[in-house]
């Protein structure tokens, strides 16, 4: 016995009825049920529909579909967490080091030389950098929702994605922090703060071009490459 394609639609209403809301892990299980239900269909053809839903969505556990899509949400959020420090660590390894410690010591000896005014300046790029980070992160996320409407359905890297690039948001409090505290001088530009202040501008900057230039490019292809594999699903 096959499932009949209004059977089918029946798993797809099931898994949205379980807060299951991206296309692609609805796919997945719809096509995990229905091989589950046929295969009981084989040992007892008498076996109703509806029962054999209920058995084999009773195996997923008291949390139902919630645990699956979080494995899968935590080990796409962990792979692309690897990628970013993957990337950023390349900047520390030849060849790009010798670029880095350039940067470091430009940035170091400006500090040095300037005195007040280098701090101002520095951080004042600080927080340049990191609004417009927020600003291409705004429009990033709203291009995707704008996507998922006009598409009617969301992926789960998608959503990813969203989180990824909503990071500025969760550290915007640090940030304040940091720059208000240079700017009050509660953290006297002494050899240690310069090492500071040095060290974390420099890996803003960092951090910044690997998401936009190098992440950003990567999530896009998987964007796509999602679609095409279920645009006829």
């Amino acid at each position: 016995m096959k499932l009949s394609a209004e059977q089918i639609e029946q798993l797809f209403d099931f898994t949205k009825k379980h807060y299951v809301e991206h296309y692609d892990v609805q796919v997945e299980l719809v096509d995990h049920l229905a091989n589950a239900i046929e295969d009981q269909w084989k040992e007892n053809p008498n076996i109703l529909f509806e029962d054999a839903l209920q058995t084999e969505f009773k195996k997923f556990g008291i949390f139902g579909f919630t645990g699956l899509v979080e494995q899968k949400q935590a080990a796409l959020h962990k792979y692309y967490n690897k990628m970013l420090l993957h990337e950023v660590l390349k900047f520390i390894s030849i060849p790009k080091v010798i670029t880095t410690i350039a940067m470091y010591l430009s940035i170091f000896f400006f500090l040095k030389k300037t005195g007040s005014l280098g701090e101002i300046v520095i951080l004042s790029l600080i927080l340049g950098s990191f609004l417009f980070y927020l600003i291409i992160s705004f429009r990033f996320i709203y291009k995707i929702r704008k996507q998922q409407k006009m598409q009617g359905k969301k992926w789960l890297i998608q959503s990813v994605t969203q989180v990824l690039f909503s990071l500025p948001l969760i550290g915007a409090g640090g940030y304040y922090q940091i720059v208000n505290s240079f700017f009050e001088k509660q953290f006297e530009l002494s050899f240690v703060g310069l090492h500071f202040l040095t060290t974390f501008s420099l890996l803003q900057f960092i951090c910044i071009y690997v998401l936009h230039r190098i992440i950003k490019p990567k999530l896009l292809q998987s964007i796509q490459e999602t679609e095409k594999r279920f645009q006829f699903a």
